[in-house]
């Protein structure tokens, strides 16, 4: 039986701040207790119905609050989602728990392997059941840790889709198994590499040595990122390169930015109003959170009809947005330009007009749609 204690609860009692909590984790399978620290999103306790991906951080005792610092500052501007993370304290357990390797395979075994069954078989149930977690889970660590973390992509059955590998000092062929494994993997992964060109040569050269290889991989599973910073040592990396590991294993949720819309959505051959579509589901299905599909996000295929000149799409753009924002103008206004755009304009000026009873939303006011309508008017006269 599993007997958790809490040491001390609430680092910060106030909800609009992240909740910080120490734990004393009781675990059969280490035959002893392991310190964790947790971190709470912030007004995690104002809807009973949200959840959140978590985030498990190996040598907690120094990564911890670098992770957790990023997360609070990235979810805050919903660049990601709201997220719990945990960190596991491995101050005087580290070669112990993620250095003891078979020599043949150069497989975790006895307290290694012990390491990995508390976790897969201890704490990430435990989350589960304990705390509002999604099935979207990240794996963060450093050197020997960021090594160790590769274990848990080999093995079939654990349930970790986001890696963040810094400057891993790798065991013997552990690259080999990594691409070997990202060559048949059947799941979204989510890996991120760094090292530095500073860094200790043996990490630096398998590092990239192993990016090489991964960046020719044909696998529309596995979304790979590796950066080489310059002149970072291999003991400031982590707090240089924490933040755009979580963005990248997160990509997926943030808003449309000038990269993805120059990269994909400017590219598309099919309806722009299904890339968002599918992008939302995406969201969903990768990280299993709900986000309501930002209005930065419809005015990013707006640009695009306008640039492609495919008005056709407004119909569709405005029934997505009559179905998600149903008490703003928004829907009105992607009408009015279809109509408008296709030459109907004495509608269209009727359709901006209808919609001074409805709600502004950010960019676009119930004034100005009635300025289009009044330029249309002079137009007819």
């Amino acid at each position: 039986m599993l007997k958790i204690k809490v040491l001390i609860l609430f680092f910060l009692i106030n909800t609009s701040f992240s909740q910080t909590i120490y734990e004393s984790f009781e675990s059969e399978f280490l035959n002893d207790s392991r310190e964790l620290k947790i971190q709470l999103p912030r007004n995690y306790d104002d809807n009973n119905k949200k959840n959140y991906p978590l985030i498990i951080v190996l040598d907690g005792d120094y990564m911890f609050e670098a992770v957790s610092g990023s997360v609070d500052y990235l979810s805050y501007w919903g660049d990601i989602p709201d997220s719990i993370i945990v960190g596991i304290n491995q101050i005087d357990s580290r070669y112990d728990d993620c250095s003891v390797l078979d020599n043949i395979d150069f497989i975790p075994i006895n307290s290694s392997a012990n390491f990995f069954d508390f976790i897969s078989e201890e704490l990430i149930p435990y989350f589960d059941k304990n705390y509002r977690t999604t099935k979207f889970k990240v794996a963060v660590g450093h050197e020997a840790t960021a090594n160790y973390i590769n274990y848990f992509l080999l093995n079939n059955k654990t349930s970790i889709s986001g890696f963040i590998a810094i400057s891993p000092k790798f065991s013997y062929n552990m690259e080999n198994y990594i691409i070997k494994r990202f060559e048949k993997i059947k799941t979204n992964i989510f890996y991120y590499l760094v090292s530095s060109n500073v860094d200790f040569k043996s990490i630096n050269e398998r590092t990239k040595m192993l990016s090489e290889n991964l960046l020719t991989l044909n696998n529309n599973l596995v979304s790979f990122k590796y950066k080489q910073h310059e002149n970072l040592t291999h003991y400031n990396l982590p707090i240089h390169s924490i933040s755009e590991g979580i963005e990248h294993v997160f990509a997926t949720y943030s808003a449309i930015n000038s990269i993805e819309y120059d990269s994909f959505l400017s590219k598309i051959q099919t309806s722009p109003v299904k890339y968002i579509v599918d992008k939302y589901e995406n969201i969903y299905n990768y990280y299993g959170v709900n986000k309501d599909i930002l209005i930065n996000d419809f005015r990013a295929i707006e640009k695009y009809i306008e640039e492609s000149e495919q008005y056709k799409y407004y119909k569709d753009l405005s029934k997505l947005a009559l179905d998600k924002y149903p008490k703003t103008i928004l829907g009105s206004y992607f009408m009015g330009l279809y109509h408008e755009r296709n030459g109907d304009i004495r509608k269209a000026m009727h359709i901006y007009r209808s919609a001074y009873t409805l709600e502004d939303v950010e960019g676009i006011t119930k004034d100005e749609l009635l300025e289009r309508a009044d330029l249309i008017n002079q137009d007819l006269q």
